[in-house]
């Protein structure tokens, strides 16, 4: 886990200055070799080019801080309908449509992610603003239908 916390640390900043948030980085090792997954997103949009320009950047310090020659990079973006796992993804995600499945309940609320603060977030929901705390979130994803509103 060490190695995959230095190396987020290493290419979150980078990635920061291409105008990318890096979503989760994945260090595997294999015998000799060595395999980084990492999931990048932009707001503008994120495909094949941004992609292209993260491995562009992450692959010589992967290689570097991980000590070989020739790690395999895979790199790839959020997709449409990701489900959200830390306080930290919910802010980078923040104007997304958002599905959440509230603790108790088993109607999916519908909204668009707004301000986060500590231990809860801010949603723009058809009915109206609606508070909600981490720790009622059963579920929670991405929710594409709701883009271009």
């Amino acid at each position: 886990m060490q190695e995959r916390d230095a190396l987020f640390a290493k290419l979150e900043p980078l990635l920061s200055e291409a105008g990318l948030f890096l979503i989760d980085l994945v260090v595997n090792r294999h015998g000799g070799s060595v395999e980084v997954k990492m999931t990048v997103y932009s707001p503008k949009g994120t495909g094949t080019n941004e992609c292209a320009k993260a491995s562009r950047i992450a692959y010589p310090e992967a290689a570097a801080m991980l000590s070989h020659p020739d790690p395999s990079l895979e790199v790839a973006s959020p997709g449409i309908d990701r489900a959200l796992r830390s306080v930290r993804e919910w802010t980078i995600f923040k104007g997304r449509g958002v599905r959440v499945l509230l603790d108790g309940e088993t109607e999916w609320l519908q909204g668009r992610i707004g301000v986060v603060e500590g231990d809860s977030v801010n949603l723009a929901c058809p009915g109206g603003a609606r508070l909600v705390r981490f720790e009622e979130v059963s579920k929670a994803r991405l929710d594409s239908s709701q883009e271009g509103d």
